[in-house]
């Protein structure tokens, strides 16, 4: 897929700048409803782009910036509107209600900052915005949290892709290495977590009996 995407942005690139900024929009929109689309490779790739002339810096910045956050508010709207029985018992790699769950409970433990670092939580950032809005959280202050996190976020992977320039490939691996160690990280976390809470549980077994 990343490939495809690679080859098609590169073609788009070489007619009208126009059509690349649209689908870098789409692309970015595509990454919260489907997460296996690389939105952050593109980003780095767009970067590679502007280093060669061929899009401008500033209406990549905010085209990459404006889809994420409407993708990131559309995943909010689903669980404002749909709630969390449409999660339950779902299985799978995305939206399982094991990671919905999940996700609600850091919100509500860390509350708007887990949403101002979603996008440093690759893996994750749509369940985030769907737990958000299961649990009623503001829509505005999901926008402007979202919104602030995903220009941190994307102007560090431009910033770093400019630098690299045509190396842009090594900045997707080391995306790629980020992403397992934070989802090993995570893992080990919510392990911790139903630890503590197994042994809360059992604790409270033995006194009523």
């Amino acid at each position: 897929m990343e490939g495809q995407l690679h080859r098609l942005i590169e073609e788009l690139g070489q007619l009208n700048p126009l059509w690349a900024y649209g689908l870098l929009v789409i692309s970015a929109v595509l990454e919260n409803l489907i997460p296996p689309v690389p939105g952050d490779t593109v980003v780095v790739f767009s970067a590679y782009l502007v280093g060669r002339g061929v899009l401008e810096i500033g209406p990549v910045y905010l085209a990459t910036c404006f889809g994420g956050t409407l993708g990131f508010m559309a995943m909010y709207y689903l669980g404002f509107s749909q709630g969390r029985a449409f999660f339950a018992g779902r299985r799978g790699r995305f939206f399982a209600s094991e990671s919905v769950a999940r996700a609600e409970e850091w919100l509500a433990r860390y509350g708007v900052l887990l949403v101002l670092a979603n996008r440093f939580l690759s893996g994750i950032r749509s369940v985030i915005a769907i737990s958000a809005g299961i649990g009623g959280m503001s829509w505005k202050k999901v926008a402007v949290c979202g919104g602030v996190s995903m220009a941190v976020w994307n102007g560090l992977l431009l910033y770093v892709g400019l630098l690299v320039g045509q190396n842009w490939e090594k900045v997707g691996e080391f995306l790629a290495q980020y992403n397992r160690i934070l989802v090993a990280i995570l893992a080990i976390v919510g392990l911790i977590v139903l630890s503590r809470w197994w042994r809360r549980r059992n604790t409270k077994g033995d006194l009523t009996i």
